[in-house]
């Protein structure tokens, strides 16, 4: 039995495959292990991936958004 390795997300059940094995043994029977790295807890992975909060505060803004906006957008005009 041959196998192969990686890393992926599961998305709504699904298992996607990376494109350099899209039609690695297409059609054959294959047996599927799935390992789960339980080393960071759940909640603290999705509060990592989705929570922007996280930047807040970081970047000073010296002029605002809007007008420098504008400034630019004059110079090509």
């Amino acid at each position: 039995m041959q196998a192969i390795e990686f890393e992926t997300d599961l998305k709504n059940g699904l298992i996607q495959l990376p494109v350099s094995y899209k039609n690695w043994q297409e059609g054959k029977h294959v047996k599927v292990i799935v390992l789960v790295d339980e080393s960071m807890d759940d909640t603290e992975e999705q509060q990592n991936r989705q929570s922007i909060n996280r930047h807040a505060g970081k970047i000073s803004l010296t002029q605002d958004p809007l007008d420098f906006q504008k400034n630019i957008r004059d110079e090509w005009a």
